[in-house]
């Protein structure tokens, strides 16, 4: 991604965790810590829509069929449901409302997007009047989630599937961007995590070593798969965001379960049980290809299971983006289109 100056595009907000950190002890000393760009008047919150009744999107701009945005919904809980690391909700509106960094900002705060505690939330507006978008991003989103990705997915990712006017397929890939990057450590994040260890030391540093030589050792067994794969099938096409997704899932589920029949008896009757489909564990590329093929919401990288069902790895939200959540303090992107 090609993060740009403030200057060159005004809808980036450049405000990286490591300044949202550092600036704590001087607004403390000041007495404004944060309430202030959190609290809105009466009259600020009457001017915003309510949060939608049901589900994660409110098209006030008619932009999708009732399926579309069903199916939408659906995305965006089974995402939920995979990882704690973002919660994400869409509004589209046909009446400019403004300065839209600053109403996303309002909005997201307003709404509760988010878990109550972690402000994970991330609102996306689409303003079809003023032909404008912007992605904000909360807080502790924005430690996964950096102010230069949010400008990229809501200008070159969803902005070319707006123009088009082909707008259920953008935003299903505009989610599916948000999510990856919720999992993928941004540049951001990384300034933040040496920061810690240059003062927890060694210990930490031996710690997230490992945890790096994992993940390669990883990657590097799922691209051998990969070359494989197309060694035994030379017609195979296996474009970047694939092979980004089969390596998410492979270190996702690099472990296999210690009864696969037990495993998938177990997600059968849960899936009966709760009328949906759970992520299954693939054993190798040319397995999972077909599973990706068909459902890629569920094969790439985001496991979606039985909510204390052990696998995921923590308790994850019950699919809804809206959870008391906030600290939205101006972080994100947009663009035009």
């Amino acid at each position: 991604m090609n993060p740009q100056t403030d200057i060159a595009n005004p809808q980036i907000r450049n405000k990286k965790p490591t300044r949202r950190l550092a600036a704590l002890p001087a607004l403390a000393a000041a007495g404004v810590l944060a309430l202030a760009p959190l609290t809105m008047t009466a009259a600020e919150a009457a001017d915003l829509p309510a949060a939608p009744a049901s589900g994660n999107i409110r098209d006030d701009a008619n932009l999708l069929t009732d399926a579309e945005e069903n199916t939408l919904n659906d995305i965006i809980d089974q995402k939920n449901r995979g990882t704690d690391r973002a919660r994400f909700a869409i509004y589209t509106t046909d009446q400019s409302p403004g300065d839209l960094p600053d109403y996303a900002t309002d909005l997201g705060n307003a709404w509760g997007v988010g878990d109550q505690g972690k402000d994970n939330g991330a609102v996306l507006v689409i303003d079809m009047e003023g032909r404008e978008t912007f992605i904000a991003v909360a807080d502790g989103a924005g430690n996964y989630i950096s102010d230069s990705e949010a400008e990229t997915i809501a200008n070159d990712v969803l902005g070319p599937y707006l123009t088009d006017g082909n707008y259920a397929v953008g935003l299903e890939t505009t989610i599916d961007e948000i999510y990856a990057a919720a999992e993928t450590e941004s540049a951001d994040s990384n300034l933040i995590l040496w920061g810690i260890l240059g003062t927890l030391g060694t210990v930490a540093a031996i710690i997230v070593g490992w945890v790096f030589r994992d993940y390669r050792k990883v990657k590097r067994a799922a691209e051998d798969e990969m070359r494989r794969a197309k060694e035994e099938n030379p017609g195979l096409s296996i474009p970047d965001d694939m092979r980004r997704d089969y390596i998410k899932y492979r270190y996702a589920n690099r472990t296999a379960p210690v009864d696969p029949d037990q495993r998938e008896a177990e997600l059968a009757e849960q899936e009966a049980e709760n009328k949906e489909t759970y992520t299954r564990y693939a054993p190798t590329f040319s397995t999972w290809l077909p599973l990706y093929a068909t459902m890629p919401h569920l094969y790439s990288g985001s496991n979606h299971v039985p909510e204390n069902s052990g696998v995921s790895g923590g308790s994850f939200s019950g699919g809804s983006s809206f959870g008391g959540g906030g600290g939205f303090s101006g972080g994100g992107g947009g663009g035009r289109f």
